[in-house]
């Protein structure tokens, strides 16, 4: 990870970067006047809680760089699923534009701002669902997990993705992730509810769409009433 660093008044400089996970970091510095140069490497020990480590927070509910790190290897993790699905579709020249298409989206997937938005998103709808008296019970939270287990038990390169990552530790994550997600589908079928009682002749398409564009209405509205801070 390369830090460009801006100077600052009295000789000192400042540099900014988000580290993907806690532990030993060693930071590497080469200083120079032109003719003369300078090395030296510094060790730091990132734990949980540091401010360096909180990417953001949302009504004081911090969002962790570990936090950004799953996300992004949860798209990992779907990319190569359907990279896996299309080698066995397609061939030639078919295969090899699926194949950059996916590589494309695997870089794309790496975007920080990217990442943030769709935790942002997750945890606001949560919030609205909880507001509107919902509740994600253990055995829907249960229920969700056993479905995506079965799932990616069937894909050879999300099993062992998800074991090279560590599977308890993978699980569990997803467990905390799935009590939120399971919340979402409730304030979109209230809102499905609320337009096909405004729209009675409209067909399932048209619904959909206005459903859609209510619910991305109705987000926008709930993320612009939350307390974010972006670090």
């Amino acid at each position: 990870i390369n830090v460009a660093l801006k100077s600052l008044e009295n000789g000192l400089y400042e540099g900014t970067v988000t580290l993907p996970m806690e532990g030993k970091w060693q930071i590497f510095l080469e200083v120079s006047d032109g003719n003369n140069k300078m090395e030296e490497m510094l060790t730091i020990d990132i734990q949980k809680g540091d401010p360096s480590h909180n990417v953001a927070s949302i009504n004081g509910q911090e969002i962790t760089s570990e936090d950004i790190a799953f996300y992004q290897f949860i798209n990992q993790l779907q990319i190569e699923m359907y990279r896996e699905k299309d080698k066995e579709t397609y061939s030639g020249e078919q295969l090899e534009q699926a194949m950059k298409y996916w590589d494309n989206q695997l870089t794309a997937a790496e975007d920080k701002n990217t990442l943030l938005t769709q935790i942002i998103r997750l945890r606001a709808a949560a919030l609205l669902a909880e507001e509107k008296g919902h509740t994600a019970s253990a055995q829907e939270i249960e229920e969700e997990i056993e479905a995506v287990k079965e799932i990616y038990a069937k894909s050879p390169i999300a099993t062992e993705l998800i074991q090279q990552f560590g599977e308890e530790k993978f699980w569990n994550i997803q467990k905390e992730q799935y009590e939120l997600i399971v919340l979402t589908p409730k304030v979109q079928q209230d809102v499905m509810d609320l337009v096909t009682e405004a729209n009675p002749e409209a067909e399932t398409q048209e619904l959909n769409m206005l459903a859609q564009k209510k619910y991305e209405e109705l987000l926008v509205s709930q993320v612009s009433t939350l307390d974010i801070h972006i670090n």
